[in-house]
C-alpha cells in the first residue's frame, strides 16, 4: 500500500510559515466578577505546552466510585449516556444513537475496539492525558460519527529518574514504567492484564453446564518515546493494544443450549488490535501550530461457535493525518486539516446469517441458509475540514466549520458544514446555539457480499442544540443543553413481504432523538468536596418509510438522573459515592412460543409490538475509599469499593427459556439480570 504524496505536499504547502501569525487566549477575571468585563490576555506562545499529566477534569472523571478508575465507565455518569445493554460489556449509547454511530479515538485517530470482555475499557488511566465526550453538534475536525464522540489523549512521558507504579485488584493487575533516556528524550510503558483467570480454572464447569477450556484473559499496552526536538518541537512514537481470548463447551444441557441448539459445541473468542502512531508537532514562535501523524492499524478476529460455525479476519489500515491552526489576529483563530486512510482486509466466515437491525421485533424471523465464503476487500477514505472561530466583541462569537468526507467503498462523498453562535450575556452566562450535518461509514457486516447490501449507503444525521452555561459562586457551574438529533439512510433488514428481499439490507429507515439535559457540577478545591447531578429528558424513535411505521427505538430511556460525589476526608482518606436512576429502557415483549422449523423438539418466542413494553426501573449505589499510606518505604494506595451496594438486580431484558428435562412448563419467560453486589480491593504502589 502507498500512499499519494501529492496529497501530502498539497497539505504541507498550506503551512507556509508566511501565513504564521497569532496568540493564544486565555481569560483572566478577578472579583467580583459581576463588576469586571472580561479581560482577554494576549499570549504569544514560542513552546509547545506541557502535556506529562492528567488534567484536572479527566483526573475528576478518574475519582467516580465504583469504576475502578476506568475512565470510559465515567461517562455513563454523564447526561444522555446509557448502557446498550447490560452494566458490564454494554456498549455506551449517546442521545438516542446506535453504540455503532459513536467514533472512539486515541490521541485522533481511531481506536482497534474500546472494550475487553468483561466491559472495561483499553485505557489505562495511567498514561491518559485528557478523556472527552461530544455528545452532539460537534465541530468539523471530527469524522465518522453521527451518534458521540469518545476521544482519549495520551499523555507524554515525564522528564524524571526512571521509576513507576503497579497495581493489583480483583479486576486486573498493571504495570508502568517511565522515565527520562537522555536530557530531550523520555519514555514510558505501561501493561494490563486481567486476574480473572485466576479465579476461573481450566476444565471447571459452571451451573448452567458451561465447560471452561481457558478462562476469559485480556490484555492491553501503551507505550511512548518522547524526543523533545527543540522547546517549539517534538517527535513521538506510540503504540497501543490489546487482546482479548476464551474457550469454552456449551452442552444441551445448559441454559443456552436447552433453547437454543444451534448454540450447542465449542465457543472461541480470539480478537485482538496493535496501532503504531508516529506524531511531529511543532510551534511556532508566533503561535501557528502543527502536527503530523501517521498511524498504521492491525485489528484480527477469530470466533467459532454452535455446530463448527465461524467468522475470522484480517484487516490493515493507515492513517496519515495533517492538522493546523493559524490565529490570524487576537479576535480570529483558523484550523484546518486533511487526512487520509486505506484499510484491506481478509475475512471469511461458515454461518447461519440472521438479517436483521436492532430495530426490529423478530430477528429468527429473517434467518438466512448457512453459507460459506472467503473474501477480500480494500477501500480508501480521504477527509478535510476548515474551521474559523471568530471572538466578535466580549459578547458574541462564532464557530463556522465545513468538513469533506469522501469513500470510494460504495462511491460516497459528503461536504458537511457545522457552526455554533455563543452569546455572552454577562461575565457568568453563555448561551449558544449550535447546527451541522454528520456521516459515518456503513455497517460493514450489512454491506459485505452475500451477507449484506454492496450498495448500502452511509447513515447521516442533522445535529441541532441549544443550551447555556453559568459559572455561579467559586466553584459552582450549571449547564443546560436541549438537543434534536435527526437521522437519515439507516438500515432496514427486509422480510418476505420484501419484494427485494434478496438484498438482505435497504436504506429505508430513518429516526429521530430530542430531549433536555440539566448538569449541576461543583469544581474541586482544596480540601473539599466536589461532584456532579444530571438530570436527562429524552425521547428516540425510529420509523420505517417502506411501511411508514414510527416506533420507540429499544435505547429509549426517558428519565436518567446521576450523583456523583467525592470527598477528600483528610490526608490519608478520599471517599466517593455515585447513584444512578433511570426509566426503564423499551423492549419487545414475548407473548408466546411457537414451534422452531428448523428444530422440531424446540420452541421460538413469539413477539408482540416492537418496544412496546418497559423494563423496570434502574438503580444502583456504588461505594468506594481510597487510604494513602506506605509499604516498606513506598507510596502505597488502597482502594475497597463496593459496586451495587444495594444489591439490586437490574433487568436488561427478557428471553425464552426451555427448562430442564421433566419440569413443568417446559417453556418460561425469564429475565436477563445484571450483576448484583460486587466487592473489590485494590493496591498500587509507586517506586
Amino acid at each position: 500500500m502507498r500512499f499519494h504524496f501529492s496529497y501530502l505536499t498539497l497539505c504541507l504547502s498550506l503551512t507556509s510559515p508566511s501565513l504564521f501569525a497569532g496568540t493564544t487566549d486565555h481569560a483572566k477575571e478577578t472579583k467580583p466578577a459581576s463588576e469586571q468585563p472580561i479581560e482577554r490576555i494576549q499570549v504569544n506562545g514560542s513552546a509547545l505546552p506541557a502535556a506529562s499529566q492528567t488534567n484536572a477534569e479527566t483526573e475528576q472523571l478518574l475519582k467516580v466510585a465504583g469504576i475502578m478508575n476506568d475512565p470510559l465507565a465515567a461517562v455513563f455518569s454523564l447526561p444522555g449516556v446509557v448502557y446498550a445493554g447490560g452494566d458490564y460489556g454494554g456498549m455506551p449509547a449517546v442521545r438516542g444513537s446506535s453504540p455503532d454511530d459513536n467514533a472512539f479515538l486515541i490521541d485522533g485517530l481511531p481506536a482497534g475496539y474500546l472494550f475487553h470482555l468483561f466491559g472495561n475499557s483499553v485505557f489505562n488511566e495511567a498514561v491518559l492525558h485528557d478523556f472527552r465526550l461530544e455528545s452532539g453538534g460537534f465541530g468539523a475536525q471530527y469524522g465518522n460519527a453521527t451518534g458521540g464522540v469518545f476521544a482519549a489523549t495520551l499523555r507524554d512521558p515525564k522528564m524524571q529518574q526512571i521509576g513507576g507504579e503497579a497495581e493489583l485488584s480483583l479486576l486486573q493487575m498493571s504495570a508502568l514504567v517511565e522515565g527520562t533516556v537522555t536530557e530531550d528524550q523520555a519514555f514510558y510503558l505501561a501493561a494490563r492484564q486481567s486476574t480473572v483467570q485466576l479465579f476461573i480454572k481450566s476444565g471447571d464447569e459452571l451451573d448452567d453446564g458451561v465447560k471452561i477450556y481457558q478462562p476469559p484473559k485480556s490484555d492491553d499496552y501503551q507505550a511512548r518515546y518522547l524526543w523533545q526536538l527543540s522547546p517549539e518541537q517534538k517527535l513521538t512514537l506510540t503504540l497501543t493494544g490489546a487482546s482479548d481470548s476464551a474457550r469454552a463447551n456449551i452442552s444441551k444441557a445448559s441454559e443456552q443450549g436447552r433453547t437454543d441448539p444451534e448454540s450447542v459445541g465449542d465457543l472461541r473468542i480470539d480478537s485482538a488490535f496493535a496501532n503504531q502512531q508516529l506524531s511531529y508537532q511543532y510551534q511556532h514562535p508566533a503561535g501557528h501550530q502543527l502536527q503530523l501523524r501517521y498511524q498504521h492499524s492491525s485489528n484480527s478476529e477469530d470466533n467459532q461457535y454452535g455446530s463448527d460455525q465461524f467468522v475470522s479476519y484480517e484487516d490493515e489500515q493507515q492513517f496519515l493525518q495533517l492538522q493546523s491552526r493559524w490565529q490570524l489576529n487576537s479576535a480570529q483563530r483558523l484550523e484546518a486539516g486533511v487526512e487520509r486512510s486505506q484499510r484491506e482486509a481478509d475475512y471469511r466466515f461458515d454461518v447461519i446469517p440472521y438479517y436483521c437491525t436492532d430495530h426490529q421485533a423478530d430477528c429468527f424471523a429473517q434467518r438466512g441458509e448457512r453459507i460459506k465464503a472467503k473474501d477480500e476487500l480494500s477501500y480508501n477514505t480521504d477527509s478535510a475540514f476548515l474551521q474559523h472561530q471568530w471572538v466578535w466583541n466580549q459578547y458574541l462569537s462564532s464557530s463556522v466549520g465545513l468538513r469533506y468526507d469522501k469513500q470510494d467503498y460504495t462511491d460516497e462523498s459528503f461536504l458537511q458544514p457545522r457552526a455554533e453562535l455563543s452569546l455572552q450575556l454577562t461575565p457568568q452566562q453563555r448561551w449558544f446555539i449550535r447546527a451541522g450535518r454528520y456521516s459515518r461509514l456503513a455497517d460493514l457486516e450489512k454491506s459485505l457480499p452475500l451477507l449484506g447490501n454492496r450498495q448500502l449507503k452511509q447513515p447521516t444525521a442533522t445535529h441541532y442544540v441549544l443550551g447555556q452555561d453559568w459559572q455561579f459562586a467559586d466553584a459552582w457551574n450549571f449547564t443546560t443543553e436541549l438537543y434534536l438529533k435527526k437521522l437519515q439512510k439507516l438500515p432496514l433488514g427486509l422480510t418476505d413481504k420484501d419484494a427485494d428481499q434478496a438484498l438482505h439490507y435497504s436504506n429505508d429507515s430513518e429516526g429521530e432523538a430530542y430531549g433536555a439535559e440539566l448538569l449541576l457540577k461543583k469544581q474541586r478545591s482544596a480540601g473539599d468536596w466536589y461532584g456532579w447531578a444530571s438530570l436527562s429528558w429524552s425521547k428516540a424513535e425510529r420509523t420505517d418509510l417502506r411501511r411508514n411505521l414510527t416506533s420507540e427505538y429499544y435505547l429509549d430511556t426517558p428519565l436518567v438522573a446521576n450523583v456523583v460525589v467525592a470527598y477528600p476526608y483528610d490526608e490519608q482518606w478520599d471517599l466517593s459515592a455515585r447513584l444512578t436512576v433511570r426509566s426503564g429502557a423499551k423492549y419487545t415483549p414475548i407473548i408466546g412460543d411457537k414451534p422452531n422449523p428448523y428444530y422440531p423438539d424446540y420452541r421460538v418466542a413469539v413477539y408482540g409490538e416492537l418496544n412496546s413494553a418497559t423494563l423496570p426501573v434502574y438503580h444502583r449505589l456504588d461505594l468506594q475509599a481510597e487510604q494513602q499510606s506506605t509499604l516498606f518505604g513506598l507510596p502505597v494506595t488502597y482502594t475497597y469499593a463496593i459496586l451495587n451496594v444495594l444489591n439490586r438486580k437490574n433487568v436488561s431484558g427478557y428471553f425464552l427459556q426451555k427448562g430442564k428435562a421433566g419440569e413443568n412448563p417446559a417453556y418460561s419467560i425469564e429475565p436477563e439480570e445484571n450483576l448484583g453486589i460486587f466487592p473489590s480491593v485494590g493496591i498500587k504502589v509507586q517506586f
